[in-house]
């Protein structure tokens, strides 16, 4: 039987308790048998009907995901990423990612365990270098946690107001609606960018 079609089964008939455990497997490498990117959407667009279920949603899939990262972290903590053999008996991840999420984490630091959680490539496997560089725990918890809370948080949104109305649409409205919070998010946006320029322009430049 297909394993998305397994899960979203599952899903449909335990809801966010599913979920739940879904995002934990799929964080934690220990068992992903599913690709997320087709499995939360798919989640949400069955469990997102409303404020209060998006708030579930979000809650259930963000403890999970967030629990789940911290199997590799702590697996792989203080572990070098040569020694593959003995993170492959542990986790389900293959030298070519390690070597990849170490690749990001030794060029964008620690603030890749944040934004490195909206990437499919890094989502998961970013967990591994963290814990190899010994990460601060809170800190990687901090991290993943608002990296985490705001993929699921962003794919929910995205599926429920495209079901009611065009995202083309929908960002108008919010624009027109809400100005300020639009002009905030534009500067919060810009803000950022200058920054990561800032920090790393200088490599390009050259």
């Amino acid at each position: 039987m297909d394993p998305t079609a397994t899960t979203l089964e599952f899903v449909r008939l335990y809801g966010p308790v599913a979920l739940c455990v879904f995002t934990f497997l799929e964080t934690s490498m220990l068992f992903p048998f599913a690709p997320s990117e087709v499995v939360v959407p798919a989640a949400a667009a069955v469990l997102v009907t409303d404020p209060a279920s998006f708030v579930v949603f979000v809650t259930a899939a963000g403890v999970g995901g967030v629990a789940g990262a911290f199997v590799p972290y702590s697996v792989c903590y203080g572990t070098r990423l040569s020694e593959a053999e003995w993170l492959g008996s542990r986790i389900r991840v293959s030298g070519e990612r390690i070597d990849r999420g170490g690749a990001w984490f030794r060029r964008w630091g620690e603030s890749s365990v944040l934004w490195g959680r909206f990437l499919p490539v890094l989502r998961s496997v970013i967990s591994v270098p963290a814990g190899v560089a010994r990460m601060d725990p809170y800190r990687f918890g901090l991290f993943t946690g608002l990296g985490t809370a705001g993929f699921y948080a962003a794919t929910g949104a995205l599926v429920y107001y495209g079901r009611q109305r065009s995202l083309f649409a929908a960002v108008v409205a919010v624009a027109v609606d809400r100005p300020i919070l639009t002009g905030v998010a534009l500067l919060a946006v810009l803000g950022g960018g200058l920054l990561v320029w800032s920090r790393f322009g200088h490599r390009y430049r050259r």
